[in-house]
């Protein structure tokens, strides 16, 4: 019975979201809606009290985008341009896109029909509709408290860690770096992002956490509170969506921690302990999917691990959180799909179940819009960023810094190996176009396959050879 009603609503969604072409389409709102926001914070960010020296309009710009898209990428020295009324600003645009970004993304994916597990499926319903329709109000106001509660307590751990500042910079710089960890945004008030406290456990150990509560997924962790039923002392089975993002997320994780730690282990972990490299190793894995945060110099890197941070940052993190990348759900259909080809099956099957048609083509739409969009926008910077007729020798040409840059940009992850300052104005707005496609491209996509499409008609088949 529950199971048949929860059926009828997803469907009724899916004929009436979307009905009309007159009607507002909620992506279209969502989207002005963060542009209105990046254009109120150029502005403000633009005026006498917000800066140390005149800002000019495309510094503003780049960092209300980069703010409000939760990336990091910046072209000025955040805390030495702006001043306190200015880094407040910041604090606000990178708060409401990480609150914008959870709800708008969560509201779209129960619109696209993400299945809750049976056990769970009346708790989503009274949770997140209203009269039968997606409560935008109500995801809201569960990710509010989720969201506060994370950042208030890595704010006090923060605190504590900062005990050699003034009261007031104390309690400003914990929680700025409170809401930057937890939307993923990379922003530090330090001019070496983290690297001062690259053996500092506590600040390790609590970024970490605040990384991998804000880019692990709303739903996925609003699912995994009802795991455990206390009443009958047994335990309830996940959605699919739910596990294949934390077995996904830990599976990323795990390969990160090896394969990092190989590719330096001859390089920045030559000569240090076992514990502090350890730390190294674990905050750059954490860091490296979505937070643009950094406790070594990325210039110092092997390209072996640039490489990899690349792959890293392109999968990024889970639908529904402030992370951004293709999203390791996405990852992981486009992976199943191949593994289930190979095996002959006509269906892609995980876990006892079969994943959708429609599920697979977002996944596939979403990998090629990334690969497109990257390669474009590297294409370009290739030729704006290096003077005309110039060679280089293989060890020494720009293409890794350019596209480490690129992908950075598009999984809203705020990694570099220092490009973003010497960007020049085309540089730039290039890669302010890459950050705002990164952050709402998917929610188009998503949106676009939430609604049935009325096509019926199909041309001809005819073979073509591949292979």
């Amino acid at each position: 019975m529950l199971r048949s009603k929860y059926q009828m609503f997803t469907d009724s969604l899916s004929e009436n979201v979307f009905k009309t072409k007159t009607q507002a389409n909620p992506i279209m709102l969502v989207v002005l809606g963060y542009l209105l926001l990046i254009v109120i914070g150029t502005g403000l960010l633009t005026l006498p009290q917000a800066a140390s020296r005149p800002v000019s309009l495309i510094e503003a710009f780049f960092t209300a985008m980069s703010a409000v898209c939760v990336t990091g990428l910046s072209v000025v020295d955040i805390p030495s341009t702006f001043t306190h009324t200015g880094l407040w600003i910041i604090v606000v645009l990178m708060q409401l896109g990480g609150l914008g970004i959870m709800t708008a993304s969560t509201t779209l994916i129960l619109l696209a029909g993400m299945h809750p597990g049976f056990s769970h499926q009346s708790v989503f319903l009274s949770e997140f509709t209203q009269e039968g329709s997606i409560d935008a109000g109500r995801i809201l106001r569960a990710v509010i408290p989720f969201t506060f509660g994370l950042e208030l307590i890595g704010g006090v751990v923060y605190f504590t860690q900062f005990e050699s500042m003034e009261m007031y910079d104390r309690v400003f710089c914990s929680i700025f770096q409170a809401v930057s960890s937890f939307c993923g945004v990379g922003f530090t008030l330090f001019p070496d992002s983290l690297v001062g406290f690259q053996y500092n456990p506590v600040m390790n150990i609590t970024t970490c956490i605040l990384v991998l509560a804000g880019g692990f997924g709303f739903l996925a962790i609003a699912e995994l509170r009802y795991l455990f039923d206390f009443k009958h002392k047994e335990v309830r089975r996940l959605s699919l969506h739910t596990r294949i993002a934390t077995y996904g997320t830990f599976i990323v994780i795990g390969v990160s921690i090896a394969v990092f730690a190989f590719t330096e282990h001859n390089n920045l972990f030559s000569g240090h302990t076992f514990g502090e490299n350890a730390q190294s190793v674990l905050f750059m894995t954490f860091s490296s999917r979505t937070a643009g945060l950094n406790s070594v110099n990325i210039p110092d890197l092997t390209q072996a691990s640039l490489f990899f941070f690349i792959i890293i940052m392109f999968i990024g993190a889970n639908p529904g959180s402030c992370g951004g990348g293709i999203k390791i759900t996405t990852a992981a259909v486009i992976g199943l799909l191949g593994v289930n080809r190979l095996l002959g099956r006509e269906k892609t099957q995980v876990m006892g179940r079969t994943i959708p048609n429609n599920t697979i083509d977002k996944a596939i739409r979403i990998f090629v819009v990334a690969i497109v969009v990257i390669g474009t926008a590297t294409l370009i910077l290739l030729c704006t960023e290096i003077p005309s007729g110039t060679r280089f020798s293989a060890d020494s040409g720009p293409f890794l810094e350019i596209l480490f840059e690129v992908v950075s940009a598009y999984a809203t992850c705020g990694l570099s190996m220092g490009l973003t300052g010497e960007l020049s104005l085309v540089g730039k707005i290039v890669i302010c176009g890459v950050m705002f496609i990164g952050r709402m491209g998917p929610l188009f996509l998503i949106s676009a396959v939430a609604a049935k499409l009325q096509d019926t008609a199909y041309y001809a088949e005819e073979d073509v050879m591949v292979g």
